[in-house]
């Protein structure tokens, strides 16, 4: 059958160009979760203020499941990636069966532990009684739709590194606007029904991301994907699992490690009281709404230099890095200092009639947003060096931005000086001007690039 025509070349063309038309997709993409996010906590904040807190008391759970289980994500994309550079189809195809089945049993193994373990834990974290129980009927029917999550993010991101970015585009667009439209009647029922309240909103998430697996499934079954799953496939590869788990590792590890260790900022927040803590969360909505574009672009930076590493492209590939980082250094610096006359009416109307909190947000706001492009730069050269074979060197520095560098200075400004909670505002610009000069560094002189391709028979 003939394969999907729609897809982005990544190893000819203008560098520009490409890493344009492969982020703006996949950013899009990411950006329709968070909206979904927002429209799914208006629902749930119907319901009281208790099932607002059972929502918020699984999140720290569930983020670091879903964190651990990237890394197979990452490690399919990766292999897909300089499998499709290097004209490797077959080998491609085996990479994305395989990560699949991986993903399987790895996302089945997580929903038994995160189900088995979730009670403990809320009696750790001092969740009341009351809460605890809608907490545990939201997270049964999450942990029971973990799997397909799983699958969902790890197609989607095969796929998009293999090119065809605007077909998982459409899927997750798809998912966000079935969920949007299951929430009402799961959460709040239909005639005289009432609904299934907290667990409906999870309900509903499963069930959107179920029919969005399944589509995308048929879609690369079918032979008109860029990637085509054959059952043959499917047959366990030791190579492979060696390989895979030797890239998604140090991608969970970072990515569970980045989730800890932003919990760990909101803890030192909250020593300063119930102000600077809702300033934290206030403050930082805004700003973590454009991570999501961020990521978007790393992801693209990945497969394209994934691509043109499996092709053999090594300059352009290296100038892919570099100009990737430009682009996130200079658009995203833009878009921070334009926020900055916005931020008192933007802090406003998330925290309205809250001026204790709308003052620290807007501290937090000139503390952040002028040094944007830093992260973006940050996240641009990690997407570089995963999409190289590289994930550790990644890993590593994401590490050192937030456990030598950020939490450090903030715990010591915050607790051993007279700034008080300024100090983790201000661990933001400095840990990402930090590890931006380590990041251009190590792209500079970091022995960054690796070649994973293996043959398939045809």
């Amino acid at each position: 059958m003939k394969r999907a025509s729609g897809r982005i070349s990544m190893t000819d063309g203008p560098l520009a160009g490409v890493l344009l038309r492969t982020a703006g997709p996949i950013a899009a993409a990411s950006m329709a979760q968070s909206v979904h996010q927002i429209v799914n906590a208006w629902f749930v904040g119907r319901l009281g203020a208790d099932a607002i807190a059972a929502v918020a008391a699984s999140g720290p759970m569930f983020g670091v499941l879903l964190s651990l289980g990237s890394g197979l994500s990452t490690a399919g994309a990766v292999l897909v990636a300089q499998n499709t550079g290097a004209g490797q189809q077959r080998a491609a195809d085996r990479a994305a069966a395989q990560t699949l089945l991986m993903v399987l049993v790895v996302g089945s193994c997580f929903a038994l532990i995160g189900q088995l373990a979730a009670p403990a834990v809320l009696r750790l974290i001092g969740v009341d009684p009351a809460v605890a129980g809608l907490t545990m009927d939201y997270l049964t029917i999450t942990h029971i739709g973990l799997v397909p999550m799983f699958a969902f993010l790890a197609l989607q991101a095969m796929m998009q590194s293999a090119g065809e970015v605007r077909f998982a585009m459409r899927a997750m667009f798809g998912a966000v606007l079935i969920n949007i439209a299951l929430d009402p009647p799961l959460i709040f029922g239909i005639g005289s029904w009432d609904g299934f309240g907290v667990a409906g909103a999870a309900l509903a998430t499963v069930i959107a991301q179920l029919i969005a697996m399944l589509a995308v499934l048929l879609h690369m079954m079918s032979g008109r994907s860029a990637l085509h799953l054959r059952p043959a496939d499917f047959r366990p590869d030791r190579r492979h699992l060696r390989l895979a788990t030797g890239i998604g590792l140090p991608a969970s590890l970072e990515q569970g490690g980045r989730t800890f260790g932003s919990l760990l900022l909101m803890a030192l927040a909250a020593l300063f009281g119930t102000v600077s803590l809702a300033a934290y969360g206030v403050g930082t909505r805004p700003f973590f709404f454009w991570f999501s574009p961020m990521i978007g672009l790393s992801i693209a930076t990945a497969a394209v230099v994934g691509q043109n590493i499996g092709a053999g492209k090594i300059a352009r590939a290296e100038e892919a890095a570099r100009l990737s980082a430009w682009i996130a250094f200079v658009g995203f610096t833009l878009i921070g200092l334009l926020h900055l006359p916005l931020l008192r009416p933007l802090m406003a109307a998330l925290a309205p009639s809250e001026a204790a909190v709308i003052d620290q947000a807007v501290t937090f706001g000139w503390a952040v947003f002028p040094f944007m492009g830093l992260m973006a730069l940050t996240q641009a050269l990690n997407g570089a060096f995963r999409g190289a074979g590289s994930p550790a060197q990644a890993m590593g520095i994401s590490l050192i931005m937030q456990y030598a560098l950020q939490l450090p200075f903030a715990w010591g400004v915050a607790l051993f000086t007279s700034l008080g909670v300024l100090g983790v505002w201000w661990s933001y610009a400095f840990a990402n001007a930090v590890t931006a000069i380590i990041a251009v560094m190590w792209l500079r002189n970091g022995t960054w690039r690796r070649n994973l391709v293996v043959s398939a028979p045809d």
